[in-house]
C-alpha cells in the first residue's frame, strides 16, 4: 500500500462548487478512472481520501491536494493523473502525483492574488494593508461574531497594476488558524466606500517557512 498525494487546479466554473461536492466528484472520478485505491474498513466502507483544506465557495485555486491509498504499488504514479485527466472536466486539472513530504498538519499559510476591475487601487489599498490595525468582524465556532485584529495575520503582500489591481497576500491556513482574504477585501471596499468586481485565486499551500507543502 502506497500513499499518494493528489495536486490539481479547480478554475473557472468548478468555483462554484461546495467542498462536498468537491469531495463527491473527485471521489467518483477516482472510480471511473480505474485507480486502485483503499477503501476503509468495517461496516460502510468508503474510498479513503482526506484534503489538506476546504475551499471557499467561489474562489478558484492553482494548488490544491488530495491524499489518497494506493493498493496496488506497481502502478506508476506518472499514469495516474493521466487516467484523471481522461476523465475529468478542465476545470478540475490533476498536475502532479507523488509520495508526500509533508504531513497534512504541517499546512500554516496559503498565498492568494486578488484581482481587481479597477486598476486604481493600488494606492489606497496599499495606504490600507499599511494600516497599524485592521479590525474586521470574524464568526466563531460558535457562530458568534468578534472584533479581531488581523494586521498581525499579513505574513507579506504586494500590490500591483496588472490589467486591473492584483493583490498578492500571504496569510494563515490550516487546522491551527484560518484567515480568509475575503474579510480583509470587504472591509477595505466598506472603509473606503468601493464597489469593484474581485476574484481571489488560492495559488499555494506554504508550510511554517513559507516553502510549498509537499
Amino acid at each position: 500500500m502506497k500513499n499518494v498525494r493528489l495536486y490539481f487546479k479547480k478554475t473557472g466554473d468548478a468555483r462554484f462548487i461546495s467542498h462536498l461536492d468537491t469531495v463527491r466528484f473527485i471521489t467518483r472520478l477516482i472510480r471511473r478512472a480505474g485507480i486502485p485505491v483503499w477503501y476503509t474498513e468495517g461496516f460502510n466502507p468508503h474510498l479513503y481520501i482526506t484534503f489538506a483544506l476546504p475551499l471557499s465557495l467561489g474562489f478558484e485555486s492553482e494548488y490544491e491536494i488530495a491524499d489518497i491509498r494506493l493498493v496496488d504499488d506497481s502502478l506508476p504514479l506518472s499514469s495516474v493523473c493521466k487516467k484523471l485527466n481522461e476523465n475529468s472536466t478542465p476545470s478540475f486539472l490533476f498536475f502532479r502525483a507523488e509520495e508526500p513530504i509533508h504531513k497534512l498538519t504541517d499546512l500554516c499559510f496559503a498565498d492568494f492574488s486578488v484581482w481587481f476591475e479597477d486598476k486604481n487601487l493600488v494606492s489606497p489599498l496599499t495606504e490600507f494593508l499599511l494600516s497599524e490595525e485592521i479590525t474586521v468582524e470574524k464568526k466563531t465556532k460558535k457562530g458568534e461574531f468578534k472584533s479581531v485584529d488581523i494586521k498581525p495575520d499579513i505574513k507579506r503582500f504586494s500590490v500591483s497594476a496588472e490589467d486591473g489591481t492584483v493583490l498578492y497576500i500571504t496569510l494563515p491556513a490550516g487546522p491551527n488558524k484560518n484567515i480568509n482574504p475575503e474579510l480583509l477585501i470587504n472591509k477595505f471596499l466598506s472603509d473606503r466606500g468601493i464597489d469593484c468586481y474581485y476574484k481571489i485565486i488560492r495559488n499555494a499551500l506554504l508550510d511554517y517557512n513559507l516553502f510549498l507543502l509537499k
